[in-house]
Formats: structure tokens, sequence, C-alpha cells
């Protein structure tokens, strides 16, 4: 993910207000449709040649209400003895490789084309009480596949910790929207975004001891806070909007002052009765528009990691990993 830049500091993060909560208003023109050509490249580099690789990548954009795929490949340098698709049971489309035979070097491509719609909601859903979208008010009603959301998972669980940042965001009859942003802000404020930090094995704890860390840790905060007041929340993976000085590299920058656009970035939704899932991301302070490509969502981290698998070679063995993102707007017909 991509370093702060000074504009990042601590100091200078507590200053923005709470974000604009994005709602339909009669009469008005909805966003217009952006698409773009994302390129997602993660390169290994081992020490010393290995016999084989295993993986699973969870690369591929994902159909939404919001965003339509027009096309997506992986592919894999050296050339794989298996690549097939699956679908987990979220629904996300993952990628399973295997690399047999010598090898010093791992690379996987994906590239897609997408269509991102924009997001606005109705005010009446959103000025609802926050106790209108608990589990215990939804009932039967609550959609089958988002119970895992409300329970606690691998990386989340309710802590002391979380409990009072949730009192102090999920007072009574709050209206849902209104408390989702200051959530949102509250964790942009009260934490420091900090690429060395942590890492993927950081605990929850840890993150809330140290108020430092990265979207994955923000976004984990969100969900545990969300959760144990019987929200259901999840955790999303994907892309920022990047800029690109030369289409045809795939070096990128930093779009305005959007944190974590450089590599794969991620955010947190809740589910809201009239609304369905409400993206909201901390790390930058916003609810989720079209400056977002989604691939994949879980109950955490756990779930959903870009790339995960299995070396076998010399014990002992050292690799280096390098990850590179390119979401860049492509001209409309």
């Amino acid at each position: 993910m991509s370093e702060p830049s000074a504009s990042g500091s601590a100091a200078a993060r507590r200053t923005p207000a709470p974000p604009r909560i994005p709602l339909q208003v009669e009469g008005a023109a909805a966003p217009e449709p952006v698409d773009y050509l994302v390129h997602h490249l993660t390169s290994y580099r081992y020490q010393r040649t290995v016999d084989r690789n295993y993986g699973r990548a969870h690369v591929e954009p994902r159909a939404t209400p919001y965003q339509r795929v027009l096309s997506h490949e992986v592919t894999v340098e050296p050339a794989p003895a298996v690549l097939t698709a699956h679908t987990d049971v979220y629904g996300n489309s993952s990628t399973f490789l295997l690399v047999n035979g010598p090898h010093d070097a791992l690379d996987v491509h994906s590239r897609a084309r997408v269509t991102v719609l924009g997001r606005e909601y109705p005010p009446e859903r959103l000025a609802a009480p926050w106790e209108s979208c608990t589990q215990d008010r939804w009932g039967n009603l609550m959609p089958a596949e988002s119970v895992d959301f409300v329970l606690p998972s691998p990386r989340i669980r309710t802590i002391p910790a979380v409990r009072e940042i949730a009192e102090q965001v999920f007072t009574p009859e709050r209206p849902i929207g209104e408390a989702l942003a200051d959530l949102t802000h509250r964790i942009h404020t009260g934490f420091t975004y900090s690429s060395g930090a942590t890492t993927v094995t950081s605990t929850l704890e840890e993150v809330l001891a140290a108020r430092h860390g990265v979207c994955q840790d923000f976004s984990h905060v969100g969900v545990a806070v969300a959760r144990c007041m019987g929200l259901a929340a999840r955790y999303v993976s994907g892309y920022l909007r990047t800029a690109s000085a030369d289409p045809a590299t795939l070096g990128t920058a930093p779009t305005g002052e959007m944190i974590g656009s450089a590599a794969s970035h991620a955010w947190l939704s809740v589910l809201v009765p009239g609304c369905g899932w409400v993206d909201i991301d901390p790390t930058n302070n916003t609810f989720v528009d079209q400056r977002f490509v989604t691939t994949a969502w879980g109950r955490d981290y756990t779930d959903v990691p870009p790339l995960r698998g299995i070396v076998v070679g010399p014990a002992g063995n050292r690799s280096t990993l390098e990850v590179a993102v390119g979401v860049v707007p492509e001209a409309r017909d």
C-alpha cells in the first residue's frame, strides 16, 4: 500500500470534516458512469530456485449493483500447469494457479475493464435510526447471505476498545447515515496511516492499542465497531483510481489526496434496509464512490487476500514481493 505523503501526517489528517453523505436529490441527474482499465501485478523474486508454487488470487473485479465487469484475464509467468477459476461462498471470483517446475520468479497479472456507477441513497433510509438496521430489527427479513457478517470472525471480535468507540458513535436513535459518517471520520482522525506500522498478521488489539495502521486495519476496526452493535458489516477489497504518467506503463500515482491507490485497497460496508450495502472508507474519510473498484468481500482480510499460496523449495529460502496497480480512466465512446 502506498506511503503517506507529508499531507497525511497526524496533524493534517485531524482537520477534515465528516464525509458528505451521498443522498439522492429529486430531479438531479445521476453521476455519469466511469470506465476503467485495471492492471494489478504481483511479483515474487526468490533468493534460490523453487520447485513448485500453489496460489489463490482474489484479483477479479466483481459485478455489483454499482459495477459492471466488461472483461477480465489473469496471466501467470512462468506458464502455469493449472489455472482455474472458482466462485467462493460469498460470490467472489478467485483464481487457482499451479506453477510446476523450477523457477526463481513469479509474476501474476490481472487485467480488467470495468464500468463504475455513482452511488446515491434515499434520504429517508439513511435518516432512519441505526437501531432499525440491526439483526434484531431485521429478523427473518435479513438476507441469509448476510448472517456471517453479523458474527465474530477470525480477525474481528468485540473487545473493550471496540465497544468504547461503538458507544460514542451509535448513540440512541441516531440516524444511520450520520452514524456511518461519524464512524468513518472518527477512525480517519483517530488513527495514523503508516505502512510500516503493521503486517497482515497484526491483530485488532494491536491496532487499537497503537492507533497506527493501513487500510486493512482501519477496515477491521470499522467492521468490529458495527458488528458489536448488531449491524451486518463486511470487509471489502479492491482498488482506488490512479493516475498514470505513461499509459504504456504500470507506474501509478495517487489521485488527489487519496491514500492507498498504488496497491490493493480495503474498506467496509454496512447493510441498511432499503439501501442495501452502504460502503465507507475510513482511510480516506469518504463514502465509497466512483473512484473505487470492488474485487471481493468477506468476513475479514482472511477471506479475500489478493494472493496467498504455498511455495515448495529449499529450506530457509527468502523472497521479495512487489505490487503495482493501475486503475486508469478510459475514454467513453
